[in-house]
């Protein structure tokens, strides 16, 4: 049986701060409306959004406030971090979703979209 690297309270509520700012900046990019190319990245954003949480497998009880000011830059940041939370989890369940959500976010974003395609 995995055994579970990084805090997660008997709720179920993961505290680690490498998912915590993970999804705060997933929100944040999702909540970017003005910025542009904002329109076509949110339906992938939403994926992966998703991905991640679904099921209550990794959820966070906080969100911390995050700033974007270029979509591209924001999601070159958040591919970053989920890179680092795939490298630190042993969990396979989880290693599973953030490969899914990787790969949606190549999708919202031509530019990391090559590194992506399966």
């Amino acid at each position: 049986m995995p055994t579970i690297d990084h805090p997660r309270r008997d709720d179920g509520y993961d505290e680690s701060l490498e998912l915590i700012h993970a999804l705060s900046l997933l929100a944040a990019l999702e909540e970017a409306t003005d910025l542009e190319g904002h329109a076509a990245a949110l339906p992938y954003l939403g994926m992966a959004r998703a991905e991640l949480t679904d099921f209550g497998q990794m959820r966070v009880e906080r969100y911390v406030p995050m700033a974007v000011s270029d979509l591209h830059g924001g999601l070159r940041e958040l591919e970053d971090r989920l890179k680092t939370l795939l490298a630190k989890t042993g969990v396979p369940q989880h290693r599973l979703r953030i490969e899914a959500a990787l790969r949606l976010l190549g999708r919202s974003d031509p530019a990391c979209e090559r590194r992506y395609r399966r």
